[in-house]
């Protein structure tokens, strides 16, 4: 008897069955069923999501530079004038900007007549106040500088005073009756020798609350705790004939906040 045997060949995913001799048929092959993914499990076609790295603060805004008060523009534009005596038309006979001469800054002079003061436009909280100022010929001559200053406008106004008067000069202390406090006041132990017709400089730095005074190159102390610690700049009209220039405000940054030295942690002891 013969024997008969067939054989399966593979082609382009079908099997051919081949019988010997003669004919052949075609068997069909199932496809191999796709692998499912474990829940939770990712399809290898699809990748995580990748979390941002990018956590970059936001650059501050730059401060705007020095702010000329005197010889930037307008005079008026920067500052406002106070008196209980006369009217807003007169404030150009109690304050006179004038020429310095060739390659001089302009002369603001305060005939300090009626009292009064002029503020500035703009309230102010973190900054640097600069000004050169000159008794022109009274040795007792008297003004002032008000840091912080609020309304109601009234004299005097409620704010910080850091003293001009010559014989007193540095002196820094809550405008009387104002309702302005401070945790401490300024008084230097020694007067400074200031001589009439000279130009002196003093430079104010207020920053949260605390005001630094310096007075030609010397620092004399500072003042803390101020409450207000925001507002105006002024200049007082006192009595007396004063002059002043190189009126310069400029805006400083806030202080850091104190970092937190680390706690070191304590050991256990080893049984």
């Amino acid at each position: 008897m013969r024997k008969r045997f067939s054989s399966l060949l593979l082609m382009g995913g079908i099997a051919y069955s081949l019988s010997v001799p003669g004919a052949f048929s075609v068997v069909a092959q199932e496809a191999t069923p796709p692998v499912k993914a474990s829940p939770g499990e990712n399809s290898p076609t699809q990748k995580a999501p990748v979390e941002s790295t990018d956590k970059t603060t936001p650059a501050p805004q730059p401060l705007p530079g020095p702010e000329k008060l005197l010889n930037g523009g307008n005079f008026w534009d920067h500052w406002k004038y106070f008196s209980e005596e006369e009217k807003e038309e007169n404030r150009n006979v109690t304050w006179k900007v004038v020429s310095g001469g060739k390659d001089q800054p302009s002369i603001l002079i305060c005939s300090g007549k009626p009292y009064g003061y002029i503020r500035t436009q703009k309230s102010y909280e973190n900054f640097q106040f600069s000004m050169e100022w000159m008794y022109p010929n009274d040795p007792n001559a008297n003004s002032g500088i008000l840091l912080f200053t609020t309304e109601p406008e009234k004299v005097w106004p409620k704010a910080f005073q850091v003293q001009l008067h010559r014989p007193e000069v540095g002196n820094v202390f809550p405008t009387p009756g104002s309702g302005a406090k401070s945790a401490n006041t300024l008084s230097p132990a020694t007067p400074l020798n200031l001589p009439v017709g000279k130009w002196h400089k003093c430079v104010l730095t207020c920053r949260q609350g605390t005001i630094s005074v310096m007075i030609n190159g010397v620092k004399l102390g500072e003042v803390n705790g101020c409450d207000p610690s925001k507002g105006a700049i002024a200049l007082q009209s006192e009595g007396s004939e004063i002059h002043f220039r190189n009126l310069v405000v400029e805006i400083l940054p806030p202080e850091p906040a104190p970092q937190k030295e680390p706690v070191a942690q304590q050991k256990g002891n080893d049984s």
